[in-house]
């Protein structure tokens, strides 16, 4: 889904096209988040300044809706200050890209956000050591006992679980695990890691996957054994303009 990318539109659209995506373009915020709960697109590609909105805000409200807050972002602007860079990963987005820019690093950030990023039509099981993670049936597993998980508990597993290696803040990781706007604290999320590292470390209190990134945050390492964690495949990318 591509939103309001002005002036670069139909170019954008050739690329992708091209590569073989599948596009979907929008001229407004609303119609964009009403079609994408309709029928989830694989990514999300939005400027910074669309039409009749903060493309900023756009960002937020797809991370705090339900349905869509795993799906990756990417944000597209003009605006190449730290600042402003700083300020569109802040609200939700997996990667920002400044304009202009040339078609092979627009193609290469796509397909290196869909790699990483929690992908609606990738396998839903993932195995590693005794753990065993069903992102459908939303279902752990240790060494062959089911754990049972909070809603938010799971939520934050399959999205790290999907992103391994990358470093999330709290700030972050809350804005995943919230399917709507809330005063929460982003410590909260420590707690919800420490009944996370309890249903699948050996050893909690020295955590093998769920690793504490010192000053920044939370980062997942999977063990070389992981199944079920791969490229996506099929991408659906929606344009909205």
């Amino acid at each position: 889904m591509v939103v309001d990318i002005g002036d670069d539109l139909h170019a954008i659209r050739a690329v992708l096209k091209n590569a073989g995506f599948k596009i979907r373009a929008f001229t407004s915020a609303a119609s964009a988040l009403d079609r994408a709960l309709d029928s989830a697109p694989s990514m999300f590609i939005l400027d910074t300044d669309i039409v009749g909105g903060d493309g900023l805000e756009l960002c937020r409200q797809i991370r705090e809706t339900a349905g869509l807050s795993l799906i990756p972002i990417l944000q597209m602007s003009r605006r190449s200050q730290e600042a402003d860079v700083v300020a569109g990963l802040q609200a939700g987005a997996d990667d920002y890209i400044v304009k202009p820019f040339r078609e092979r690093e627009l193609l290469a950030r796509v397909n290196a956000s869909l790699r990483r990023c929690y992908e609606l039509s990738q396998p839903r099981l993932t195995r590693f050591d005794a753990v065993e993670i069903n992102s459908e049936a939303i279902t752990l597993t240790v060494h062959g006992q089911r754990k049972q998980l909070r809603p938010a508990e799971f939520k934050l597993l399959d999205y790290m679980v999907r992103n391994p290696g990358r470093v999330f803040s709290r700030d972050h990781l809350l804005s995943i695990i919230q399917s709507r706007p809330r005063s929460v604290k982003c410590r909260m999320i420590d707690v919800i890691v420490r009944q996370v590292r309890d249903a699948i470390e050996p050893d909690p209190a020295h955590p093998r996957y769920l690793r504490t990134a010192s000053g920044f945050g939370y980062c997942f390492y999977l063990p070389e054994n992981a199944t079920g964690v791969g490229v996506p495949t099929g991408p659906n990318i929606e344009v909205k303009r």
